[in-house]
């Protein structure tokens, strides 16, 4: 059953709609006119494969409305060309765009057959140059770094456990290595003060008397000795 045409607000809805999924972006198709520096010049090429596949030859087939859908479709790309390339008048953006936007076009046409081809009805907009910044006509392209290097791990420098920690990479720093280094300071304290205490009772009256008793039995053995 052949459809007829659609009023300006169903035809508007069909074009500008937001698409969730590309059903008709496949893997290695079209490829070389998917931009891999500029994600929003990607993302157009993406939404003319959706529209330019499915909202207009596909639809073409089953619709007496072709002329009509030919006509939105390059109303909607004339309105993304503006907005990308500020009428034409962005010299690199105008480049880029001729490269991929209208070589998907061309490469969508020739696919689609004679009878199927949508003509190109290109803009025709002027645009106010005293809105236009100083980097619209930067003939040079910003290259986009496509994926950031990892940072570089930090290392974490040991502290010798017999040492206070002095610098802030030591792992002391951490409550964990404070807890041992706490510990560890404490045992040697303890172990401080019992060298002390023993150092001290060997020092003590009954021990003085131990000490003199056993010269006397040196003595009395070096005598019998000799």
């Amino acid at each position: 059953m052949v459809k007829g045409a659609l009023n300006e607000v169903d035809y508007y809805k069909t074009f500008y709609k937001i698409q969730e999924k590309f059903h008709n972006v496949l893997e290695y198709e079209y490829e070389n006119f998917l931009s891999k520096d500029d994600q929003v010049l990607r993302y157009i090429a993406m939404y003319l494969l959706e529209n330019y596949k499915a909202e207009y030859h596909a639809a073409c087939t089953l619709s007496s409305d072709c002329k009509e859908r030919c006509k939105h479709l390059n109303n909607w790309l004339n309105e993304k060309q503006a907005v990308y390339t500020s009428n034409g008048k962005c010299t690199n953006n105008n480049k880029l765009w001729e490269q991929y936007i209208e070589g998907l076009w061309n490469e969508l046409q020739r696919d689609s057959g004679d009878d199927k081809k949508c003509e190109r009805d290109k803009l025709k907009k002027n645009f106010p140059v005293k809105w236009l910044i100083s980097s619209c006509n930067n003939s040079n392209p910003v290259k986009i770094v496509t994926s950031c290097p990892e940072p570089p791990e930090p290392q974490e420098k040991d502290c010798p456990l017999s040492e206070a920690p002095t610098s802030s990479s030591c792992k002391a720093f951490s409550s964990v290595g404070m807890m041992l280094n706490n510990l560890i300071r404490g045992k040697k304290i303890k172990k401080r003060n019992m060298d002390n205490e023993n150092n001290e009772s060997f020092r003590s009256p009954d021990n003085s008397d131990i000490e003199s008793l056993d010269r006397r039995f040196n003595v009395i053995y070096n005598s019998l000795q000799n």
